[in-house]
Order: structure tokens, then sequence, then C-alpha cells
């Protein structure tokens, strides 16, 4: 599950940049915007073993990832029953995959308007606002979902990913990485990944050590 390393800080991007993001997702994509969109794409987290516990979360189950349409089986619930969170969130992760972060969006805060403190929800919505480089609005939201829960395996994730590829911010993603291998151990493909990146971090820093926070506290 390996990522690709930049080796110049990853500023907010500029209005150049940003225009090229918004005519990414317009389907007009300009240079500077895919090279930011394939930054984006690395955090989230598209390849590799990490996605196994997207499927694993409240929104996968028997009856969403086969067939011709996968999302026409959890659409049938929602006639169903419009207020059922797992397929509202199955739906949205669908919509987050394929970049339509204006419908992955919508989903999300239908969710949380069923369920104000839906960790999986709200964490997500960070990682839509990520899809837009909206940064330090994606953190706000990874570090809302990790209040709720500080060992939700997504947001550890997301955030430690955010912190060191995007923001350069080392240390606070090395103690990410830390929580983010205790709940998922050491010695699985995830951890391993984590080990990684902890060094490449560490390496970024010049060898040294970050001072130890409590976790939640400010990176």
């Amino acid at each position: 599950m390996g990522r690709k390393k930049r080796n110049d800080p990853v500023a907010a991007p500029t209005p150049e940049v940003a225009g090229g993001i918004r005519g990414l997702l317009i389907g007009r994509p300009r240079i500077a915007g895919v090279v930011w969109f394939l930054v984006i794409a690395t955090v989230i987290g598209v390849s590799g073993g990490y996605l196994v516990y997207r499927a694993m979360g409240p929104a996968s189950g028997e009856q969403g990832g086969s067939g011709p349409d996968p999302a026409a089986s959890w659409r049938a619930r929602l006639l169903k029953n419009p207020k059922d969170v797992e397929a509202l969130l199955a739906l949205a992760h669908m919509d987050l995959d394929r970049q339509q972060l204006d419908t992955a969006e919508s989903l999300y805060k239908q969710v949380l308007a069923l369920e104000s403190k839906n960790v999986e929800a709200i964490d997500h919505l960070g990682t839509v606002l990520l899809g837009r480089a909206q940064m330090d609005a994606a953190l706000a939201r990874y570090e809302e979902a990790l209040a709720l829960d500080p060992r939700y395996v997504h947001g550890l994730w997301d955030k430690a990913n955010l912190l060191q590829h995007v923001k350069k911010e080392y240390a606070g993603a090395i103690t990410t990485w830390e929580m983010f291998i205790q709940v998922v151990g050491a010695e699985s493909q995830d951890g391993k990944t984590a080990q990684r990146f902890i060094a490449e971090a560490q390496e970024a820093m010049g060898g040294v050590l970050p001072i130890k926070k409590g976790f939640g506290g400010k990176s």
C-alpha cells in the first residue's frame, strides 16, 4: 500500500491549483488540478489493505457489493426505509470513491440529520472536504470524529495521512500513526504500512523523535 512521496511541502493550493481542482471535478481538468487531485487521492487511500477496513465498516453487507450495479440494492433499501443509515452510508461511500463529492456530502449530511454523532459520516465528510482541497476543514472533521471515538480506525488513517502527506506536520502524524497501530495491530498489513510512514516522517524530521503528546491534543 505504497504512497508517493513529495519532496516539497504541500501548502494550501493556489487559486490556479484550486481552479484546476474545480475543473477536474466538472470534467475540464488542468495540469495543476490533476497533480493536486493525485495528492488527494493518495491521502484518501485508494489502494491496498486499508480498503478492507473501509469495506468492513457499517456500510458493508451481503446486499451491497456484487452484480452490475452494486448500488441498486442499497437504493432499494432506501425506497423501503428512507432512514436506513447503513444504506445511506454505503451509497455515500460509493459516490466518494467516484469523486462525486456533492452527492456524497448530501448523503453524509442525511446520515447526520438522523444520527448527529455518527462518527463514520463525520469522518467521511472530512474526506469530502479534502477532495475540495479544504485541508484545515477536513482535519477539523477528522478530529471531531476522533473526539467521539479515539480508536476509530478510518479517522486515524485519514488524519495521519493528511498530517504527513499534505500538511507535512510530521510529529502529529507520528502520534496518530502510533494510535492507528495500537488499533490495527503492529503485524497487520496496515500496521506495517503505518510503521513505514513513521520511519519516513522521522527521516523527514532529520531523525528527531517528536515530543510525546496525549492523543487528541493539538498537533
